[in-house]
């Protein structure tokens, strides 16, 4: 019996965000499962912000001044991720559709839990190579090779590929997890109001993404001049660690049976 039905209308936006917000708290304490799955998503959220912030800026400016490939990058930027996605969704789809195959709901997950370790993989690989492409690395590494403009060009693209192709595997596979884990879980008051808890935890990721990006990118700003100064490298190498490891915690949680619901509804 449903002891927890969804609220059919609107406080008002205010009132609509406060109400979310307080719910995918809830999921938080309710679902270690979620808990974990979402301490993943927050901190490939900073990691990301706090990197492209850093980097991006100055590598562009690199880019621009010294190689005269700026151009190239930004239209590479552009057209480059149709096909990722493209690529991408047609695999992720025929996995998704294998694993509705199975009726073994512990076998799915299974599954779903070692994709997302691979697309951490991919997401780490992709920080990696943006962090390449900080001046003052991508000097002290490749500076003084005649090829280093094509070098500067195939790290951000493998950047790219990597962190792109991960991030568009990863929105399905997620989904497709707390579809089982939630949604169609034995936590009612969770999944009765699936979608506001869904929407609001993307909502709260957009808010502190762009926070973070603006951020970091005014702080790099003011260091343009002194890229090599410890805040910088402390920036840098951060945000490289935190969306490096962030796909591995529900995998770990997971590995280490910590993702059982503390309390039932």
């Amino acid at each position: 019996m449903n002891q927890h039905p969804p609220e059919n209308h609107s406080y008002g936006l205010i009132r609509d965000v406060l109400h979310k917000t307080s719910l995918w708290g809830h999921a938080l304490t309710l679902s270690r499962f979620y808990l974990f799955g979402e301490i993943g998503n927050l901190m490939y959220t900073i990691g990301k912000s706090i990197l492209e912030g850093a980097v991006l800026y100055t590598m562009f400016s690199m880019a621009e001044g010294e190689y005269k490939v700026a151009a190239i990058l930004g239209v590479l930027t552009k057209y480059i991720y149709p096909g990722i996605t493209f690529v991408s969704s047609v695999k992720v789809s025929v996995f998704v559709d294998y694993l509705e195959s199975l009726h073994d709901q512990r076998r799915q997950l299974a599954k779903l839990i070692r994709a997302m370790t691979l697309i951490g993989g991919g997401q780490a690989l992709g920080a990696i190579m943006l962090v390449l492409c900080y001046p003052p690395f991508f000097s002290g590494l490749f500076g003084a090779f005649d090829y280093s403009k094509y070098l500067l060009i195939l790290l951000y693209l493998l950047h790219h590929v990597c962190d792109g192709s991960a991030q568009v595997a990863e929105g399905r596979v997620w989904f497709k997890l707390i579809e089982i884990k939630i949604r169609h879980g034995r936590l009612s008051r969770i999944s009765d109001n699936f979608w506001g808890i869904h929407a609001m935890s993307q909502n709260i990721q957009l808010i502190l993404g762009l926070t973070l990006l603006w951020g970091t990118t005014l702080v790099t700003g003011l260091f343009r001049d002194r890229l090599d100064a410890g805040v910088m490298w402390g920036i840098v190498i951060g945000g490289m660690m935190l969306t490096a490891l962030a796909k591995f915690a529900l995998p770990l949680a997971w590995k280490l049976n910590w993702i059982e619901p503390k309390a039932s509804p």
